[in-house]
């Protein structure tokens, strides 16, 4: 169950997406997740500099402004940055977010920009000003090894192209990876996978010979060979969701992660938001989307 100070408000999801909404919905504020440390995580990312690309424009369902993104355009920046050792500073170990209610690991870490993100616009090529933020990981999954992975980085000036608007203020990233150390661990996986794909492929091939058979057959074995279909199909289903799930746990989508350094795997894609406080005291934490990111490579520290 979700904590009631924190809401995500989300667009419609593509298939992309879908891991990263149900780490942020079913783990990440869940008072029964289990309480493992994250030093181990964080101890590998410090020093990995990577390549992001930011797409900031508006995703169907956000709950931005109307007016805001409406033209569908979009605005693209290229954002390199250090998962650095430095610990962040007090003022941003305040961020719920990135610490979770106690359940993310109680140490916040600090993220620092390697270059000034560019766009074309009408007036020419701007600079878009990016302060240091920090980072935070929480683990989603003992077993798999899986990790929220959240951080943020400061735009004092913004930026915006047409109607697009980064806003002037701090800036969440959110995405997820996984500790991929003891390379076993993938490999049970990806067997799993297999054998789960091939078992899926034989009940379907069972279902479409019994459906040939249904011709020419009395009531009688109609509703024996119609049984034995609905058992089949069960089984079906109940594989299908173990699939699901193992893919959710696991970085198993090749086209969906990409590898990192240190032996961590990283979803290729997260998702952008800005904090909104609501509520009386102000006191009830949204966060609106209003774009995605990719990693689009992970370079040495020169």
């Amino acid at each position: 169950m979700m904590d009631q100070h924190f809401i995500f408000l989300r667009p419609s999801i593509t298939a992309a997406s879908l891991l990263l909404l149900l780490l942020l919905q079913t783990h990440a504020f869940n008072p029964s997740s289990p309480i493992t440390s994250t030093t181990p995580l964080l101890t590998r990312l410090q020093d990995i500099q990577c390549e992001l690309a930011l797409s900031i424009g508006r995703i169907p369902g956000t709950a931005m402004p109307p007016e805001w993104a409406a033209s569908g355009a979009k605005l693209g920046l290229t954002l390199e940055l250090e998962f650095s050792n430095e610990p962040a500073d007090y003022e941003m170990n305040k961020e719920r977010l990135l610490k979770g209610d106690a359940l993310m690991g109680s140490k916040l870490y600090t993220t620092y920009p390697l270059n000034e993100p560019t766009f074309v616009s009408n007036k020419g090529t701007e600079i878009v000003k990016v302060l240091p933020g920090a980072y935070g990981c929480q683990i989603q999954q003992v077993q798999s090894q899986q990790y929220a992975l959240r951080f943020f980085m400061d735009c004092p000036d913004g930026a915006t192209r047409n109607d697009v608007e980064l806003p002037a203020e701090r800036i969440y990233f959110l995405s997820s990876c996984w500790n991929v150390e003891d390379e076993r661990v993938l490999t049970r996986a990806v067997k799993r996978q297999k054998e789960m794909e091939e078992s899926i492929q034989q009940i379907t091939q069972q279902l479409d010979d019994i459906e040939k058979e249904q011709q020419g057959v009395n009531l009688f074995q109609k509703a024996l060979k119609f049984r034995e279909s609905v058992d089949l199909v069960e089984k079906r289903g109940k594989l299908k969701l173990q699939l699901q799930e193992l893919e959710q746990a696991y970085p198993l989508q090749s086209g969906s992660v990409i590898r990192g350094p240190n032996n961590i795997m990283f979803a290729k894609e997260g998702v952008i938001a800005v904090k909104r406080l609501r509520g009386a005291m102000g006191t009830r934490e949204q966060y609106h989307w209003i774009g995605t990111f990719t990693y689009n490579e992970f370079f040495e520290d020169e």
